[in-house]
């Protein structure tokens, strides 16, 4: 009898990993905190060992924005720029 574990090594397959959100890089803001860069390691993780494997995920091109502290205190919030290709 083969041994399932042989079996499935000997077979190259590919996985789809599907989240709400993958942060792979900073500057790409598909992720606003923990579940995105859980994401984000989870597939750099796969590619360390050589796993195939596609991340899915949703891409808004507004919604997200960076935030900054001006001199009276009040914050001021500036669309992140980019265009998902």
């Amino acid at each position: 009898m083969t041994n399932p574990t042989n079996a499935t090594a000997s077979r190259r397959s590919t996985v789809a990993y599907l989240s709400m959100e993958i942060g792979l890089d900073s500057a790409v803001p598909t992720y606003a905190g923990g579940l995105g860069v859980l994401a984000g390691d989870t597939i750099r993780a796969a590619a360390d060992l050589g796993i195939a494997m596609y991340g899915v995920t949703l891409v808004h091109r507004d919604g997200y924005f960076f935030q900054r502290l001006m001199p009276d205190g009040w914050q001021m919030e500036e669309a992140a720029r980019w265009e998902p290709t």
